[in-house]
């Protein structure tokens, strides 16, 4: 299963463009998935996946690795990315 984290601020305009999406389609999917306000990350996920810009959805792999993917992501896109 893919577990998928994505990275925002409220100041953001992409960012709040891309949440309904993103909301949307994980409401609708079956993996595991957490928003990160990287104004309030207290657990340092930020730092660990280096986020230099956002909007920013990781992609997390069962075996550990990771992909990123910049910017607002289309519904399609989306989709296709967790499957």
């Amino acid at each position: 299963m893919i577990k998928v984290l994505k990275f925002y601020a409220d100041w953001c305009g992409p960012c709040k463009t891309y949440a309904p999406v993103f909301d949307k389609v994980m409401s609708e999917s079956n993996v595991e998935y957490e928003n990160i306000n990287v104004d309030k990350d207290t657990a340092g996920l930020a730092a660990k996946y280096k986020v230099r810009s956002i909007p920013l959805t990781v992609f997390i792999n069962e075996d550990g690795t990771s992909t990123k993917e910049l910017g607002s992501l289309s519904e399609e896109k989306l989709k296709q990315l967790i499957k």
